[in-house]
């Protein structure tokens, strides 16, 4: 069988060939068949060997490898080196290197370590990325294509070199035409900030207190870059490969999923969860999963702890296995770990892997091994369903993300926190399924959609696609924090939002900060609770209140409103609400809107319904390590056991059920 024939769900690890004599990778494959893999990732670092000269090329032993495990059943999935640049370039070009916002030039010896846009060594990038392709875009044991490692502006403000200081200037001359369009955007006769011309835009250090608007376009020019950094080898890879390509991105916002993925294949993404965090990896998967129709790739995950120098935060028995399990249930078609054998030597000894760096396997290897069984048991089922789309979809953002840096707007305000925290714990928890999408991302598929701390309502046109939704019966809910923004990063002044105040039915009488005094709001229903974060006060104009502050300047005005827009409704958030208090209000907004929880089940269980030419069924992981249940509908079979289950299925911690309805 060839490589490229096998297929998913494909299980794994990354591979460091090139750090090994190669007569060791016949002793590698031995154990990776011995852990029922079916597929590595190989080369990502690997440029020295590729180039160990300039113009010099060696692929001899890349391919010996690719064809080993090819041989053996094992696809690659290959990575290109660029976040790591060999030697002798950053010594023969070093103005090719990452200048951090206090002026210190980078070394050669991490990763990342490169200007995205510096030209010479997108040459360099171009040369290596191209001689990849030709070598391996028709290799049939090579199922698909990672660029680069991890990109993110990781430095606070990313690359600041001369080189990326200019582009900032021409971006921002294209953006505004004229200086005096930015000047008059950004309200710089403030403290005397206007520019003269666009050369006088100065890097926003973290050391100076600049301007919120000039900060913003910063870093969104940092994300701009790194998505050109990634299309540009896209580019080459789809001219001269045909396997599938994607970036393996990690879980952070500043760099936009939506604009990187745009002409990629499939998603691809990595994380290193622990026991308290492992739901909020969910939250990212729910992120990946709709950005392509393909499923996506979870490209890394420890095994069993993470490290550099020093090895940290150990997994309990279970714990492989109910994060193995995960991208599975969320909608992916892949899961390997970081890594296959554990460095000798390096900045990274002492990250888990699934061998020790003398060969031997860790005490996980049996978890490994038994995941992999249940793989093949449950792969037909798995290939041959998807998730069920819930109708519900979550606003996340980059600008957001980028704006909220500078602009915390309350203290304390995390924007990423507050999602997962404030928003998406509770909607979780309660066993809605949600998407998260992008401003820019289609409406049409979603009955229900939620866009708390959403601030720019223009991005990618999404003030009126949003409105033509409402009018056409879709349930919005906002805030706080939405619509309060424009794309300067500057407040409106005719209101304190954009559209939200008309659309809505409100007036805003005030705005105030939530700390240090927090106010109580009562439902209509009687109940009362708390508010955080920021309180609008609004005044009703044809809105119906739902709940009341019962203290503060706002006593006895509206906190919470709801509005019918044509067909649809607007719910309004003057305030963050507590996590009961949020599940009721989306048990509320549901409702409404016929969305449907996917399980009656424990909170801490994930239960993923699927469907397809395979039946019906699903995938539920307890993430807790405690016992769970959910209450079933149907009789199911649990296909990792043959167990069928007609009432309720129970898991133990850390367990995981991929169950099929009874009848096919």
């Amino acid at each position: 069988m060839k490589a490229s024939q096998i297929v998913p769900p494909y299980f794994g690890a990354a591979y460091y060939p090139e750090d090994w004599p190669l007569d060791q990778v016949k002793e590698d494959i031995r154990w990776m068949k011995k852990a029922n893999m079916n597929v590595m990732r190989i080369g990502e670092f690997a440029w020295s060997r590729m180039e160990p000269r300039e113009g010099q090329y060696d692929w001899d032993w890349l391919h010996d490898v690719v064809e080993q495990l090819g041989r053996a059943g094992i696809a690659t999935i290959l990575g290109t080196p660029t976040a790591t640049p060999p030697s002798w370039l950053v010594q023969r070009y070093p103005e090719a290197l990452f200048v951090s916002e206090n002026g210190q030039v980078s070394q050669h010896g991490a990763r990342r370590h490169v200007c995205p846009n510096n030209p010479l060594y997108r040459d360099h990038c171009t040369r290596i990325v191209t001689k990849m392709a030709q070598e391996f875009g028709r290799n049939p044991h090579v199922i698909g294509w990672q660029i680069d490692n991890e990109l993110y502006p990781h430095h606070h403000r990313g690359c600041c070199c001369p080189v990326c200081h200019r582009l900032f200037q021409e971006t921002m001359r294209t953006r505004y035409g004229t200086i005096q369009a930015l000047n008059a955007a950004w309200c710089t006769t403030l403290w005397s900030q206007e520019y003269g011309s666009f050369s006088e835009l100065p890097i926003p250090r973290v050391s100076t207190w600049h301007h919120p608007s000039l900060v913003t376009a910063w870093l969104q020019f940092q994300s701009d870059s790194y998505v050109a950094f990634a299309h540009h080898q896209a580019e080459i890879l789809h001219r001269l490969a045909r396997q599938p390509v994607g970036t393996d991105m990690m879980p952070l916002l500043g760099l936009s999923y939506h604009a990187i993925h745009a002409p990629l294949d499939l998603v691809q993404f990595n994380h290193y969860n622990t026991m308290d965090n492992l739901w909020q990896a969910a939250f990212w998967m729910d992120l990946c999963r709709p950005l392509k129709p393909r499923p996506f790739w979870n490209t890394e995950t420890s095994p069993c702890w993470n490290g550099s120098t020093i090895a940290q935060g150990y997994r309990e028995p279970g714990f492989c296995r109910a994060n193995s399990w995960l991208p599975f249930a969320l909608g992916g078609e892949a899961n390997l770990y970081w890594l296959w054998r554990a460095h000798w030597a390096g900045q990274e000894l002492m990250h888990g892997a699934v061998l020790s760096s003398c060969g031997r396997p860790l005490h996980i290897f049996e978890e490994v091994r038994k995941i992999g069984q249940g793989l093949r048991k449950a792969g037909p089922f798995i290939a041959r369903t998807h998730p069920i789309p819930s109708g519900l979809a979550l606003h996340y953002s980059t600008f957001a993300w980028n704006l909220f840096e500078c602009q915390p707007i309350s203290k304390g305000f995390q924007y990423c926190e507050a999602m997962l925290q404030s928003v998406y714990r509770p909607i979780h928890e309660a066993h809605y399924r949600p998407d998260l999408i992008d401003p820019a991302a289609d409406l049409t598929p979603y009955r229900l959609i939620l866009s708390p701390f959403l601030p720019a309502l223009d991005e990618a046109g999404l003030r009126q696609r949003l409105l033509k939704w409402i009018r056409k019966g879709g349930v919005w809910v906002a805030g706080p924090f939405t619509d309060i923004r424009n794309l300067d990063a500057a407040k409106f002044t005719h209101a304190p939002y954009s559209s939200l105040e008309t659309w809505a039915g409100v007036r805003v009488l005030w705005e105030l900060p939530g700390e240090p005094h927090p106010f109580t709001a009562r439902w209509t229903d009687g109940s009362e609770f708390q508010g955080s974060t920021w309180f609008d006060v609004y005044e009703c104009h044809g809105s119906k209140p739902l709940a009341f502050y019962t203290d503060g300047p706002g006593r006895g005005k509206a906190a919470l409103v709801e509005h019918k827009v044509g067909k649809g409704k607007i719910l309004l958030l003057g305030t963050q609400l507590p996590y009961a208090d949020y599940q009721k209000l989306l048990a509320y907004a549901a409702t409404a809107a016929q969305v449907i929880p996917a399980a009656q089940a424990a909170p801490n269980l994930l239960v993923v319904p699927r469907e397809g030419p395979a039946g019906k069924g699903g995938i539920a992981v307890e993430l807790s390590n405690h016992p769970a249940e959910m209450n079933l509908t149907k009789p199911v079979r649990n296909l990792l056991t043959g167990k069928i289950h007609r009432s309720t299925l129970q898991l133990p911690p850390y367990g995981v059920a991929v169950y099929q309805e009874m009848g096919r």
